[in-house]
């Protein structure tokens, strides 16, 4: 069969697998995952992969055994009962290439549900988008992995290298369940994480640190207010500070792979809580975010950067001269990755995806942490970011994935692994 005959069939192939892709998305979502409760998803996908015959390995993972990795993070949640899935087609053999399909199968909350058209996990398909809580984050791409697999096999080929489908747990909280794949010796010559990035390739990705800061202040009677010291007024001087760092590490950033004036490294404030009555001067406050991470920096010094700009604002403040805000880096520590450009892995995605669409795709770099630095940086793959859906949508009230960008993912990952590992 000629490249271009079988570029051809692994498109019908996919395309005859359309409604098997969309029914198990559909389960999928419509099965409550948020982090720490993964385990009835990864059980559905489990038996399904087990179907298509392959090599399953489901596994739950301990602290004590993460604990050693040196890109742990604790998340709080329980691990011991949480599995971890990893599927692998193996290759005829010979030194042929060898692939990884990653993707996270815990979600974030859903908020009010009540506010949700049909519900968070309704799984439905209207306007040729399936909705819900993970279909864009990120259980669209991993429907579309597997898809893609499932083509390649429909049509009697086998790899040359090995394929591996990993479906992970902890994902958004530090990557605890990709750590444990690098634990247990899962390596590929390459990686393809499933994310949504409405099908760019993204091989670099900025780093974010989660954040809790702690303002002191002093109670009074709210109608004898100036006798206290609010510490939500004080924080507002936090805030202008950390605002103002952002400012500067932007100033000076430039890469090609981020727009000029792009928010690469965000500091952002996700939940506040403050005082204990409403007729009180509030004496504490605690703040938690996330500390954006510039491309290549270095941890350390980023959280050294954040931590001087706090501790700035006693230099002008005399309550925080006697009390300064106290800083603690919990949960969440995702460092910055980076596969280079000329890695072979980006030309051989980028060419798969410019004959399924029919136009090249952009390349750049995303503004959040992933899973992509476990590769990089503790695993030694080379890997990028590349999947159905927007980014933008994640993570927000009726989340969903186009069904359009799913199908051409499917195509353009079964053509990229049957080129990268070879068939036979």
């Amino acid at each position: 069969m000629t490249s271009s005959a079988l570029q051809r069939s692994i498109d019908q192939s996919v395309d005859r697998l359309e409604t098997l892709c969309t029914d198990l998305l559909r389960d999928l979502v419509r099965i409550p995952s948020i982090t720490g409760d993964e385990t009835s998803a990864q059980l559905r996908l489990s038996r399904y992969l087990t179907e298509m015959g392959l090599d399953v390995d489901l596994w739950c993972p301990t602290r004590p055994e993460l604990e050693q990795h040196p890109a742990f993070s604790d998340d709080g949640t329980f691990l011991g009962e949480r599995p971890v899935l990893v599927a692998r087609w193996r290759g005829t053999g010979g030194d042929a290439p060898s692939l990884i399909l990653n993707g996270h199968m815990d979600v974030v909350p859903v908020g009010d549900v009540r506010a949700w058209t049909n519900g968070p996990w309704s799984g439905d398909v209207r306007d040729g988008r399936l909705w819900g809580r993970g279909a864009c984050d990120m259980k669209g791409g991993l429907a579309a992995g597997v898809t893609a697999v499932a083509a390649l096999q429909t049509l009697g080929v086998r790899p040359k290298g090995d394929i591996l489908i990993e479906s992970v747990i902890g994902e958004e909280t530090g990557g605890a369940g990709t750590i444990a794949t690098l634990l247990r010796g899962y390596r590929a010559d390459a990686a393809i994480i499933l994310e949504p990035t409405r099908m760019a390739l993204c091989p670099m990705g900025a780093g974010a640190l989660s954040f809790r800061i702690h303002v002191r202040g002093r109670a009074a009677h709210g109608a004898m207010r100036l006798e206290g010291v609010s510490a939500v007024e004080k924080f507002y001087a936090v805030m202008d500070a950390v605002r103002e760092l952002e400012r500067q590490r932007h100033a000076s950033f430039h890469h090609p792979y981020f727009l000029a004036g792009e928010l690469v490294a965000p500091i952002s404030i996700g939940k506040i809580q403050a005082g204990d009555w409403p007729s009180t001067v509030p004496e504490t406050l605690v703040a938690e975010g996330r500390f954006g991470v510039l491309p290549g920096e270095d941890v350390a010094e980023a959280r050294l950067h954040f931590e001087n700009a706090v501790a700035g604002v006693g230099r002008t403040d005399e309550w925080f001269e006697q009390y300064p805000p106290e800083i603690e880096w919990f949960e969440g520590q995702f460092e910055p990755g980076e596969t280079p450009p000329e890695a072979p892995i980006i030309s051989r995605l980028a060419s798969s995806h410019a004959d399924v669409s029919g136009r090249e795709t952009r390349i750049h770099g995303v503004p959040y942490g992933s899973d992509l630095r476990l590769f990089t940086k503790h695993g030694g793959m080379h890997a990028v970011l590349y999947g159905p859906g927007d980014v933008r949508v994640a993570h927000s009230l009726n989340e969903f994935v186009p069904l359009d960008e799913v199908n051409r993912v499917s195509k353009t990952v079964a053509r990229t692994a049957a080129a990268w590992c070879g068939i036979s």
